[in-house]
């Protein structure tokens, strides 16, 4: 059973949760992707998408509408399927805009959005660009598992002091405050050991997976984070298999659950 706590999503249930980090509009690894979180939908497994499912990495051909399109449709759809906010959906709901070389990336997709819906009944694109900004402000920050795994796009927050603060990150809005940076924004080198083991603590959880930083497949940190790499990636295309019905200690228990795309 799945229920939401503010922002926070619980995931209390069996089976298999399936990790999904950062398309970036790549459409030919989502279809991929698609396959894969087809196979654990139909058996009644979970599937979380960490976010940033828009803007291209440079040099790569924007399909942004079409993943999110691809995802959003799923994210309506099914109940086992779930979307987390990540920092590029968050360009659009706040001031803190988001370059890729050199790019305004976030001003780009509001463009291509209003050129691809052009039209009078859709009052030149304002209304999808409406109506994507009403779906990113529905989508959790965070998820935490049964088996106390904490998923999120990005973080620690260090600001973080109880779970509360998780649920209720968003109460003033979409602003660039610290802890929504944070679970947005931080990467590994700008966090040490003691901060991951207190945030932790405070959460309640052994491990935290998160995408955000490209990594070759994935990559543990201090034992406790695995930070995740699906599309936009420094080598290999790795998702992540989580049995809701093992016992995690720390980081290293998810490194076998761990598979890559090209091995499919």
């Amino acid at each position: 059973m799945n229920y939401t706590e503010g922002k926070l999503l619980r995931i209390n249930r069996k089976g298999k949760l399936l990790i999904i980090t950062d398309l970036h509009g790549n459409l030919e690894d989502a279809k991929r992707y698609q396959e894969i979180w087809d196979e654990f939908i139909e058996s009644g497994d979970e599937v979380v998408l960490t976010g940033d499912v828009i803007h291209p990495v440079p040099g790569q051909k924007d399909h942004s509408i079409e993943v999110l399109e691809l995802v959003k449709s799923y994210d309506e759809t099914y109940s086992n399927f779930h979307l987390l906010l990540g920092n590029h959906e968050f360009s659009h709901l706040s001031e803190a805009l988001v370059y890729k070389g050199g790019v305004d990336q976030t001003r780009e997709f509001e463009s291509n959005v209003r050129e691809q819906f052009h039209s009078r009944k859709d009052y030149w694109g304002r209304s999808k660009l409406r109506e994507y900004e009403e779906y990113f402000r529905s989508l959790p920050i965070a998820v935490k598992t049964d088996n106390k795994v904490f998923i999120s796009h990005a973080g620690p927050a260090l600001s973080v002091e109880t779970l509360d603060d998780i649920r209720n990150i968003t109460q003033y809005g979409y602003f660039y405050v610290q802890q929504l940076a944070g679970m947005l924004f931080k990467r590994p080198g700008r966090f040490n050991y003691k901060d991951m083991q207190i945030f932790l603590k405070i959460v309640g959880c052994n491990a935290q997976v998160v995408g955000h930083t490209p990594v070759d497949g994935y990559e543990v940190v201090y034992g406790m984070q695995m930070v995740l790499s699906s599309s936009d990636t420094a080598g290999k295309k790795a998702y992540l298999e989580l049995d809701l019905e093992k016992e995690i200690i720390n980081a290293h228990d998810l490194v076998n659950m761990v598979k890559f795309l090209d091995e499919v």
